[in-house]
């Protein structure tokens, strides 16, 4: 983001490096399969009002 102040970008990045490989990854798993779940309800819902708007 733009809003965030380069201190708080470095301190935001000790606390990622801090946690273990195994963390992070499993993290970065659960990210992304929050964004995918996300992207694919948007996808529905803009399916669904495209059909609406016929």
């Amino acid at each position: 983001m733009k809003d965030t102040s380069e201190e708080v970008k470095k301190l935001q990045l000790q606390i990622w490096l801090a946690k273990s490989p195994e963390i992070r990854l499993r993290q970065m798993l659960i990210d992304n399969e929050s964004l995918y779940n996300f992207w694919s309800n948007i996808r529905q819902i803009a399916k669904s009002n495209s059909g609406k708007n016929k």
